[in-house]
Formats: C-alpha cells, structure tokens, sequence
C-alpha cells in the first residue's frame, strides 16, 4: 500500500472543496468535531434519528479527538439535517479484520442491547477476513428531509472519506449496511468497492431469526481511483428532490 503522494494532497484539497460547494449550495453549513460526548447528544433533539452506535459512544468505546471524527450540517435555521462519524482502528497483521471483528464484536453491534452477541455470527471472504493495519471504521450517515435521496448520499462519504486519508492514511475503510440498502446501490453511492453480503448474523434475544449486515469496504488506493470521478457528476446522478422516503435503513438513514 503505498503512502499518500504530495499530487494526492493537491487533488483531495480540490476534491474536499468541491463536495464544501455541492453542500454549500444546498444551503448547508457543515462543522466537524472530536467531541464524541456531544455528538452523541445530538439524537435527543432530534426524536427521528436513531441513537448513536457503541463504535462511536466514549462511554462503550475508546473514542476521542486521538482517533476519530465527526461532521454535522445544519440548515439556515440552525437544525441538524446530516451527521457521519469515522474512527481510526489499527488491526494486526497478523491476525487480520475477521478476528478483530471476532474479539470486538459487541463494538459493532447496532445501536440498543436487544441482541446476544455470544451468539452473533461474523463471516468473511479470505480476502476481506486478511485486511490488516491502519483501517478506518465510517458510520452514523443519516440525513434529514427533504435531503434524504439525493447528491449528499453520494457526496458526504467521500467528504469524510478524504479527510481521512489526508489525517491517517488508513489502508482501507469499511463499514456495515443492510442488505436492502446496499441491494439499492447504497454502497455504490457511498463510495464502497467491494461488499461481503451476509458477513453479520445479529442474533436478537426476542427472536430466533437473525439480523443481517453487510460489511463494505474499500482500500486507500480505491478511493483514490475514484476520485477521478468528478462529485460534480455523481451529484447529477443523485438529484436533490425536494421530497425523500420516509422508512428507516437502520445505520444509514439516507435513501
């Protein structure tokens, strides 16, 4: 994996400013903070928005200024239409993401103590089950009406995604997503190249059927290939229109 060229820096800079503008346009003011104590305050103004996941909660998880980040945007008026969250995690080489996932599984686990992770399921390709080193964790996408649909879902990611390539220079980012979200081409839009379908089985205490999560994932290089792709055009794809889906997609609240 090689190390972040001084061309790449140019480029992302480029690249952060035109998503800045995309979001501007819409009439959205963006901030990003380390306080991860305040943003997990954020749900309780706003009732729509699921909790906040352990992965990203201070009080389950080691999670500060040192190792992740947060953006909110806000509306005209001061309300929070979009959230996302990314984490630095180091995995061993020698025993790669599927035993990290393995040993921490209750991290991951979505939002609410309703399932039985002793009993929960984690399985991946070899490929995947052998990504190691600098990795960066990427969740808590959600969006408000009326924005809910359009370019930011294709946007927001890859905003993070850049940033965070430019403060670590992770080896790969990954992610988790529901099966009926990623089968809509939610991965796509996010900016994930690879998906590892049926990966989690959360098995719930209430229930003897499980809940199923897809792990996403893609590498530094990765991103960097598709960044020739203008956000300009992927925002085209994914026109804002003004009206949005109201069922919920669990992590990713955007379609």
């Amino acid at each position: 994996m090689r190390a972040v060229q001084v061309q790449d820096i140019y480029l992302l800079a480029r690249y952060i400013a035109g998503a800045e503008q995309i979001v501007s346009d819409l009439g959205i003011t963006i901030e990003f903070g380390t306080d991860f104590t305040q943003f997990c305050s954020i749900p309780e103004i706003q009732p729509e928005r699921h909790p906040v996941s352990p992965i990203f909660d201070p009080l389950e998880t080691a999670v500060s200024a040192s190792n992740g980040f947060w953006l909110v945007g806000y509306d005209a008026a001061r309300e929070v239409v979009l959230t996302q969250a990314i984490k630095l995690i180091r995995i061993d080489g020698q025993s790669g993401l599927l035993d990290h996932l393995r040993r921490n599984l209750a991290d991951y686990r979505p939002y609410g103590d309703k399932l039985d992770i002793s009993k929960s399921k984690v399985e991946l390709t070899p490929r995947a089950a052998g990504l190691a080193g600098d990795a960066c964790y990427y969740g808590e996408l959600w969006i408000k009406k009326p924005y809910r649909g359009g370019s930011l879902t294709a946007v927001m990611p890859r905003l993070m995604f850049a940033v965070a390539v430019l403060k670590w220079s992770p080896q790969f980012v990954f992610g988790m997503m529901e099966p009926m979200a990623a089968c809509k081409g939610l991965a796509a839009r996010e900016g994930f190249m690879h998906l590892e379908q049926g990966s989690f089985q959360w098995q719930q205490y209430a229930s003897n059927e499980p809940v199923e999560e897809w792990l996403v994932w893609t590498t530094m290089d990765d991103f960097l290939f598709n960044t020739r792709v203008p956000l300009g055009m992927l925002a085209r794809l994914y026109p804002d229109r003004g009206t949005a889906e109201s069922n919920s997609l669990g992590r990713s609240n955007v379609a």
